[in-house]
């Protein structure tokens, strides 16, 4: 068990960004379940899913609070470990039709057929429990809440909570380290790919949120919060973004 406590290249938890950030919101919280919940809860909703690049450090996301599922996955394990709770990231291969909903069509096409899904994976009396923070709530009311086989629910730490089964090809199981699947180049995206990814998004929420009369949070690019500062993995280059 002591691989899934362990710091990594990009599962950085000594960094200032997440001893300052677990400490002043989690580590005052009892026990490991009442931990666990609070970072899943804070993740999926407080780091809103957002395109970004694979190869980012876990301080790095704590910092510009977006990302999508590999990078909001390592930050909550990052979390998770420096307060002593042992943590993985569960690898999925899963059809491309996931990402239809949130996708700029362009981006769409240029997705393979199969891509990649990554979430955390908490070790909680004794037994692995899946905590998959990627759709944040606002994300979920704008593009899946009207989509078959999607949920946005409160988690407790006793049963799993990840995408639904029938989206998935295939299991890779838990890892303790996917630094060097992080590090792999990106298969086709670039800086204004990103851009107009995470646009798209943005306009589906203001959508959804104006016809409901609702604000929209802070976007994405703004600094949400300035005060807080290898078992089997896929081979070959980045194919998408989950």
């Amino acid at each position: 068990m002591e691989r899934y406590l362990a710091e990594t290249k990009f599962c950085d938890y000594r960094h200032p960004n997440i001893r300052r950030l677990a400490d002043e919101l989690f580590a005052k919280i009892e026990g490991d379940r009442g931990r666990a919940i609070a970072i899943f809860n804070w993740v999926r909703d407080e780091v809103p899913y957002r395109f970004d690049y694979w190869a980012v450090m876990a301080s790095q996301t704590a910092q510009k609070r977006y990302g999508m599922c590999a990078n909001k996955a390592n930050l909550q394990i990052a979390l998770l470990r420096y307060l002593g709770i042992p943590a993985g990231y569960h690898l999925l291969r899963i059809r491309k039709e996931v990402l239809r909903p949130v996708s700029e069509p362009r981006i769409y096409e240029l997705t393979r057929p199969i891509t990649t899904h990554v979430f955390c994976a908490v070790w909680l009396d004794g037994r692995w429990i899946s905590a998959d923070s990627t759709v944040d709530g606002e994300l979920f009311e704008a593009a899946y809440k009207d989509q078959a086989g999607w949920r946005y629910t409160d988690w407790d730490g006793n049963f799993d909570y990840e995408i639904d089964r029938s989206f998935v090809v295939e299991d890779l199981g838990i890892s303790p380290n996917i630094d060097r699947y992080l590090e792999m180049p990106p298969r086709f995206l670039e800086d204004d790919l990103l851009e107009r990814a995470n646009r798209y998004i943005e306009g589906l929420i203001s959508s959804r949120l104006r016809s409901e009369h609702r604000p929209q949070r802070v976007k994405y690019g703004q600094d949400r919060h300035p005060h807080v500062g290898e078992d089997r993995l896929p081979h070959g280059s980045h194919t998408d973004e989950s």
